[in-house]
């Protein structure tokens, strides 16, 4: 399972390669890695280089230290989606890249909903709703973010694709800053809640073809307040 480590950069590589193995399916939740002493020989390392790689993996959320061992946790799909945010976070995706983004999930994200999404989960995104209207009568705009990003992620959960909901918690943090900036601008809000409540009626009434249209439109339209914040 373990290869010797040829890369120059030791930590990485062993970093790398337990990730994969968990990945591959080869390391699972509550596995024990082996012996200090065993790994360097597998790893082919000093105790130095295999303990710095060990910290990095712990403080990443991927392996714990009990009395028992070394264990791989049970935090995978966020360690990997929480990866992957960062990833984008620092790299130079403009705000164009995180809207194409968007429509392409989650127009798929809600055709899946319609389809999959239990009575509870209707009834669970329906409360965004009425959270968003409050805080819109309210004008309390820190509080229509939260409800409107959870309205996102709640229909993302319906959708039953554990893949396509762990890229969209992948970007969740960049939409956040853009509704942020976007809410700023005059009848948003307004709009936006007229958007979700008709993106809700579609999916109770399980027309997947409409909602995730109008989900398509919605992110246009947001897109375009977003822009007008920007000048």
């Amino acid at each position: 399972m373990i290869e010797p480590v040829k890369r120059l950069n030791v930590t990485d590589s062993i970093v790398n390669q337990i990730k994969d193995l968990v990945l591959q399916g080869k390391l699972n939740e509550g596995d024990k890695l082996p012996p200090e002493r065993e790994l360097m020989n597998l790893f082919e390392v000093g105790r130095p280089s295999l303990r710095e790689a060990l910290k990095v993996l712990e403080a990443q959320g991927l392996i714990e230290k009990t009395q028992k061992g070394t264990i791989i946790t049970g935090n995978h799909d966020k360690f990997f989606s929480d990866s992957l945010m960062f990833q984008l976070y620092f790299s130079s995706a403009d705000w164009q890249d995180i809207f194409e983004a968007r429509r392409f999930l989650e127009r798929e994200l809600t055709y899946l909903a319609t389809t999959r999404a239990s009575s509870e989960d209707f009834d669970e995104i329906e409360h965004t709703i009425d959270e968003m209207e409050l805080s819109i009568h309210d004008n309390n705009q820190s509080v229509y973010v939260t409800s409107n990003l959870l309205f996102h992620e709640r229909i993302a959960k319906a959708s039953k694709n554990l893949v396509l909901f762990n890229l969209y918690e992948s970007i969740n943090n960049l939409i956040k800053h853009s509704q942020e900036k976007g809410v700023t601008v005059l009848g948003v809000m307004n709009e936006s809640l007229n958007y979700h409540k008709s993106i809700l009626d579609a999916m109770r009434q399980r027309n997947p073809e409409l909602a995730s249209s109008l989900m398509v439109k919605h992110i246009n339209s947001v897109e375009g307040y977003f822009q007008k914040s920007q000048k």
